[in-house]
């Protein structure tokens, strides 16, 4: 079993990223940042995720894409601005196929989502510091995706790291195989 946990979209609020960090890191296998967190990538904070550059990071030192293996799972991450994932998923979904990853994690929208499309878990933690959509009272959220050999399991939580039970979702993988 690997765990990875996800985040996006802090635009500059360090304060969050160091509780994740502190309550996080000796939980998950793997941490992860989706972009525009406004923090430099040579700061000793960012060192803790594997990160990307946001719409707001271009300057910052940043990859556009990362490409990881973690738990036997491919992940693709991004923040999605370049394949405008506040208008479709087929230009991320097609980026994800190219590579060969199982999940793909985006942010950019600051709106939480989960779901599997043409074989892949495609995963959206939401914007743990400016929220947007239905879930925005929440005021921010991150993701930590389970992974086993049979399935993928997402949970989303708050900036308190409650867990939100009702944004549960289980994916199989099986569903990946028969693509």
């Amino acid at each position: 079993m690997t765990k990875v946990l996800i985040v996006s979209d802090n635009h500059g609020d360090r304060a969050i990223l160091e509780r994740l960090v502190a309550g996080w890191k000796a939980k998950v296998d793997l941490m992860i940042h989706c972009g525009d967190s406004e923090i430099p990538s040579q700061d000793p904070l960012m060192q803790s995720f594997v990160r990307v550059a946001g719409n707001n990071d271009w300057h910052l030192g940043y990859a556009p894409d990362q490409l990881v293996l973690v738990g036997g799972a491919r992940i693709l991450v991004t923040h999605g601005h370049h394949y405008g994932v506040g208008s479709s998923m087929t230009p991320l979904m097609l980026k994800g196929e190219s590579t060969g990853a199982e999940i793909v994690c985006f942010g950019h929208t600051h709106q939480l989502f989960a779901t599997v499309e043409r074989g892949m878990l495609m995963v959206n933690p939401g914007s743990i510091s400016l929220p947007r959509g239905q879930f925005a009272a929440l005021g921010g959220t991150f993701a930590v995706v389970t992974v086993t050999p049979q399935m993928f399991t997402v949970d989303f939580y708050d900036r308190d790291s409650h867990r939100q039970p009702k944004l549960h979702q289980e994916f199989s993988r099986e569903e990946r195989a028969h693509d």
